[in-house]
């Protein structure tokens, strides 16, 4: 009996061995496209594998496999779009779908990234020595742009313990940001339905857990994965605008304003180090800021003066938003039987969605058309994306949208040029959409010609670019646009996306286009000639 017991321990061992053995090449060797779109395809089937072994809440309902497979890849992209009602699902299935949006996150993709670079940086140059690797991960700590930011530098061991300091600093600093938000924001958000009533008996009719409800809206506000456990999303909570503030305000701090609120992590880092050292912090923490920009970090960490740029920009684009979707739907049925300052609310939370996040607390159907065609707009606009340009020394903006990093000089553009031939994407995003476009239209065609209502032009495109650009927002379905009286009164609406009541090949062609979107920062992040 011990002997067999320690062939099976040598047995896995071996086992685990094998496949660290294994990671460790695919890491290493792949280059950054294949390196993510592995990572994506693995959790998405994991996810999805997942999801068919567990069974759902409501007895006799059974998910169709391509709906299983539609809300793996709609949750590992952070899309957002629900092809089965949420409600249905079990809540083994939402803490699936939860983990699968915090593992398909761009900040936990991004601090992977940060550690892998990290641990490539101790593997190959241990000894601070003058070797050079280039990365096979993301691209964190650009070599090229450390070699301009100190073109004199004395030693090659200083400029590499600058680098590895710089990779420390920002996982340690990202990593203890993005636990502070998941870990404080449930909590606030499990105190606010547990003490108001009316966030409590929304939760208790629909018998969802509160510790899960909170967890789950939270990391899908904070990673802006937009899938929720309830089936109207947050119009369930459209009276309550505590909770639409407090969601409001995490997906913010996981988007659009998160280089705002990383660099007053970091001003808070700094501070402390002083109070409690007496010193100034450690040179990573001290330089943190600048050091992003050099080290191709920029899309997170941004300059100073273009963080406030950013923030002036998320400021006046939802402001927009807010006046004109206010003043076209103030006295419709968008915000029937709301308060003035509920409407507000509303119409804020929504102008925050519309940019990343995709949670809705009103029905987009009933939304006036102009302000849906605002709101496509505001998907096709970067996080980073900016009404000002900050120019460099060298002429280069910091503020068209790549992240505020300075353009290469001649020796680096080469290099990025090289390297984009195995990391950029084939198509470009307006080829994209119109092929997407055509595609969903095309299986979709018996349903354009007769439910021309529902199915129209508008209706399509706005999905497409919400599956592309990893949205969420969705215009849904409505049975009483039908044309025909009698199929009008057998038709029952369904609390879930449009793309719901597409076929099957429509749905595996959105599915396609949201891994596609996935990637679509690649094109950014390498294509730098």
């Amino acid at each position: 009996m011990p002997i067999r017991v320690h062939v099976l321990v040598s047995s896995a061992t071996q086992v685990v061995s094998s496949s660290v053995s294994v990671c460790r090449l695919v890491a290493f060797h792949l280059s950054p496209l294949l390196l993510h779109l592995s990572y994506f395809l693995a959790i998405d089937l994991l996810g999805f594998l997942a999801l068919v072994l567990l069974k759902p809440s409501s007895p006799g309902y059974r998910p169709r496999y391509v709906d299983l497979f539609f809300m793996s890849t709609s949750a590992a992209t952070v899309t957002g779009l629900a092809t089965v009602k949420m409600e249905d699902l079990s809540s083994s299935h939402i803490v699936v779908l939860t983990l699968l949006m915090l593992l398909g996150s761009e900040m936990f993709v991004s601090l992977l990234g940060l550690l892998l670079e990290s641990r490539k940086q101790r593997r190959h140059d241990p000894d601070h020595g003058s070797s050079r690797v280039r990365s096979s991960a993301v691209t964190v700590c650009d070599e090229s742009n450390l070699e301009e930011a100190n073109p004199p530098a004395p030693s090659s061991a200083s400029s590499d313990d600058r680098k590895e300091s710089c990779l420390r600093s920002l996982a340690v600093v990202f990593s203890v940001y993005m636990a502070t938000i998941l870990a404080l924001g449930s909590l606030l958000v499990f105190v606010y339905v547990a003490t108001v009533p009316s966030a409590r008996d929304v939760l208790a009719r629909k018998g969802i857990n509160s510790a899960l409800f909170s967890a789950s809206v939270t990391v899908s506000s904070f990673t802006n994965g937009g899938l929720l456990p309830t089936n109207e999303s947050m119009a369930a909570f459209a009276a309550n605008r505590g909770l639409l503030l407090l969601l409001a305000g995490q997906i913010l701090a996981g988007n659009t304003l998160l280089p705002v609120f990383l660099r007053l992590v970091v001003w808070a880092t700094r501070g402390l180090a002083r109070v409690f050292t007496g010193r100034r912090g450690s040179e990573g923490l001290e330089s943190i800021a600048e050091d992003a920009v050099e080290a191709g970090f920029g899309h997170l960490l941004l300059p100073g003066l273009q963080t406030v740029f950013v923030a002036v920009t998320v400021v006046a684009v939802a402001a927009a938003a807010v006046t004109l979707l206010c003043c076209l739907n103030w006295d419709s049925a968008v915000f029937d039987g709301l308060t003035a300052g509920e409407k507000i609310t509303n119409a804020l939370f929504m102008a925050v969605n519309a940019r990343q996040a995709g949670e809705n607390s009103v029905d987009c159907s009933l939304v006036a058309p102009a302000v849906l065609v605002l709101f496509l707009s505001m998907m096709c606009i970067p996080a980073t994306a900016t009404f000002f340009s900050v120019h460099n020394g060298g002429g280069a903006a910091a503020g068209d949208g790549n992240g505020g990093e300075p353009e290469p000089k001649h020796g680096a553009a080469k290099k990025r040029r090289s390297l984009s031939l195995n990391s950029s994407m084939f198509l470009t995003p307006q080829a994209c959409v119109a092929s997407g476009t055509m595609l969903v239209c095309v299986t979709e065609r018996r349903s354009l010609s007769g439910d021309p209502l529902n199915f129209s032009t508008f209706n399509m495109i706005f999905e497409v670019l919400s599956a592309y650009g990893n949205l969420g927002l969705s215009t849904g379905y409505s049975c009483s646009r039908l044309l025909r009286p009698e199929e009008s009164s057998a038709c029952h609406d369904k609390p879930y996306s449009f793309s719901g009541w597409w076929s099957d090949q429509g749905k595996l062609v959105l599915v396609l286009l949201m891994l596609y979107g996935r990637l679509k920062g690649f094109d950014k992040k390498h294509r730098r000639s």
